[in-house]
């Protein structure tokens, strides 16, 4: 049962890493398309720092649950166990985000309004110092 739970949760924290990881990729390349001001040095050297650390700790956990996966593989019945126990888990992550979906949609619009607001914020601050600015003849 152990080794079913470990394959199981081994998977699913590598596909939510993964996930999580490409997001934060993303988001710094929507960040830097957008031509708003850079993050301090400090704070984008604390980030690359941490996403270099996940990274390593992703590859770890990959040569973990593949290491598991073989072991499985060579097992029938514990490979039509792993089958089964994952198949519950992906059931419950789905049910779970049924049971979330309006909490969750909730907090995305409120994000998104959030996010409107402060990017007209720094619009109206872009204006405000292009109309004090006296432009040169």
């Amino acid at each position: 049962m152990s080794s079913r739970f470990a394959f199981a949760a081994g998977v699913l924290l590598v596909s939510f890493a993964a996930q999580s990881l490409s997001a934060q990729s993303s988001a710094h390349a929507l960040h830097d398309t957008t031509g708003a001001k850079p993050q301090s040095s400090r704070t984008t050297a604390s980030t690359d720092s941490a996403l270099v650390e996940l990274g390593r700790t992703i590859s770890v956990l990959a040569t973990t649950v593949q290491t598991v996966v073989e072991e499985t593989a060579k097992n029938p019945e514990i490979r039509a166990a792993a089958v089964q126990t994952a198949g519950k888990a992906v059931s419950l992550a789905q049910r779970t985000l049924e049971e979330n979906r309006g909490e969750l949609e909730r907090l995305l619009a409120e994000a998104s309004r959030k996010l409107a607001a402060a990017e007209a914020t720094e619009r109206a601050k872009a204006a405000e110092k292009s109309k004090v600015t006296p432009s040169k003849p």
